[in-house]
């Protein structure tokens, strides 16, 4: 156990702090995180989630549609208690959905790549895809529509426009194409495969990298970041799985996948907006931190799960 674990998360942890490193001591230019965010959120990811998709037999992603009622379930809860404590605590529609987008989604293109890569092995993207693509058409769906919005645009252009951004229409024109079986060109693979593959190593560089221009703070917001990332989603998409009697080693992925710490999509478009810095940037600080103890306790359960 304690060797799956030490290679799986050393090679993740080492290139966060890598990045991490190279902002504090001004090896990269820690303010610009917004073009390499750019580079990962709008081509590198977008595309790597496409090819994950679209190069996938149509059976493997039968079997992968099995747990979408546990990421539905677990997407919209998450987005709903964000929802609901936000407002108690009267944060701004934009700030809202930007911490909302933050704490909602775990960090799959960074961290989940890097990390199921090292569990896995090659292959194991299709299931990050496929979590992706339904936390996209949740959550990434919602902060993206009230983004759109902000100047009082009307809610039909808000979300077309929120349904042709490259991380919501590339997946799913990914799975409209594989789950009809029609075969994508060897040559726009060979095109695009240079960019999917970047991705993993580019996410956890950035994500260490933007974790260098935030301060922890211990505020109520990423106390909460950390309860809703750290704990309460993997714990009820653990509990979901069982409920729905998932294939072990189904629920094993699921779990691993739901344990991830926050993203930094929503960091990123805090900067782009100016708007809900201090709450998305302590979002991902806290739950990141905080998962060098609690992902290597979900791994655990995980592979107990899943079995000889």
């Amino acid at each position: 156990m304690f060797q799956i674990l030490l290679f799986s998360l050393a090679p993740v942890f080492f290139v966060i702090g890598l990045g991490f490193v190279a902002g504090r001591r001004r090896w990269v230019d820690a303010s610009a995180t917004g073009m390499l965010g750019a580079f990962v959120a709008q081509f590198a990811l977008p595309i790597a989630l496409f090819l994950a998709i679209v190069t996938a037999p149509r059976s493997l992603l039968t079997a992968e549609l099995a747990p979408t009622a546990a990421y539905v379930a677990t997407f919209a809860a998450m987005l709903g208690l964000t929802l609901l404590v936000s407002r108690r605590w009267g944060l701004t529609p934009i700030t809202t959905a930007l911490f909302a987008q933050t704490v909602g989604i775990p960090n799959l293109g960074g961290i989940g790549l890097g990390l199921f890569q090292a569990l896995e092995g090659p292959g194991s993207e299709v299931t990050l895809a496929v979590a992706n693509l339904v936390g996209t058409l949740t959550v990434t769906l919602y902060c993206f529509v009230r983004l759109e919005m902000q100047g009082g645009g009307h809610i039909g252009r808000a979300v077309g426009a929120a349904l042709v951004k490259p991380m919501t229409i590339l997946p799913v024109l990914g799975f409209v194409i594989a789950f009809a079986e029609v075969p994508f060109p060897a040559l726009g693979i060979a095109v695009l495969k240079p960019l999917a593959q970047a991705t993993g190593g580019v996410g956890l560089f950035l994500t260490g990298v933007i974790l260098s221009t935030q301060r922890l703070r211990l505020s109520r917001t990423s106390l909460f970041a950390v309860a809703l990332s750290n704990v309460l989603r993997p714990a009820l998409a653990l509990a979901l799985c069982l409920l729905l009697s998932l294939p072990p080693a189904v629920e094993a992925r699921i779990l691993v996948a739901m344990a991830i710490p926050a993203g930094f999509v929503g960091t990123i478009l805090s900067a782009i907006y100016r708007e809900g810095t201090a709450e998305s940037g302590g979002a991902l600080v806290a739950t990141t931190v905080a998962s060098l103890v609690t992902l290597p306790i979900w791994i655990t359960v995980a592979v107990w799960l899943a079995g000889p």
